[in-house]
């Protein structure tokens, strides 16, 4: 069934007139989320919020940053903010654009790689991680702290943790990752770039998740490395 305000806007009715619909219709969107209907209202714009205050370009400057950093590392992020956005009932990149809007940016307005997280939980992090280069190669190392539990919600067997690796080049906008690497306990694992050549520059994480992917670590920012 459809339904057809002024112009050539439509939205169609899923299930009959006590249904939830999909798409616009005059000034109200409808979508369904999380088993949900939700429908919410379009912004309406005086001249001068479609200009923007100063203050409001800035926010839209950083959306879109963010937005751009976010785009290729999405498989990592459905990942790295699975288990966030589960206990906050939105989605994995919601959540990761969140987080990181309100605290991986720096005084300029410009992404602080260091401080951006790519995954979000409560396990033990990585410890004492290096990372160097061996031809198109990176390899990562850590210090095994499986039997060091900080709190009491590190709890199991930690060393079977198998560790997760980021790598991004924000001049390209490409990335590589592993998502099942090496356990925790092995101390090491190889990320093979393939795209690089001297001089090129990338950013670096490092995360651990539950072999039951039922928990998972806080990333860590692992540096910039040069090849």
């Amino acid at each position: 069934m459809l339904i057809r305000p002024l112009g050539n806007i439509m939205a169609i009715i899923t299930g009959g007139i006590n249904g939830g619909f999909i798409g616009k219709a005059g000034s109200v969107v409808g979508y369904c989320q999380h088993g949900k209907w939700v429908m919410r209202g379009l912004p309406r714009l005086s001249p001068k919020n479609k200009k923007g205050s100063v203050d409001q370009n800035i926010c839209r400057s950083k959306f879109s940053k963010m937005q751009y950093f976010l785009g290729p590392i999405l498989p990592f992020i459905r990942i790295g903010f699975n288990l966030e956005a589960k206990r906050k009932g939105n989605t994995a990149h919601n959540s990761a654009k969140s987080w990181n809007m309100l605290n991986a940016f720096d005084e300029n307005g410009e992404i602080n790689y260091s401080a951006v997280r790519v995954s979000s939980g409560n396990l033990p992090g990585a410890a004492d991680v290096a990372v160097e280069t061996n031809g198109n190669e990176l390899v990562f190392s850590w210090r095994d702290n499986s039997n060091e539990v900080p709190n009491p919600e590190h709890t199991g067997l930690r060393e079977i943790d198998q560790v997760m690796l980021l790598a991004y080049n924000s001049q390209f906008n490409v990335i590589r990752f592993v998502m099942s690497g090496a356990r925790r306990s092995a101390g090491r694992e190889v990320l093979n770039i393939g795209w690089s050549k001297p001089g090129l520059e990338v950013h670096t994480w490092i995360s651990f998740i539950a072999d039951d992917r039922q928990s998972i670590a806080n990333s860590t920012y692992a540096g910039i490395v040069v090849f």
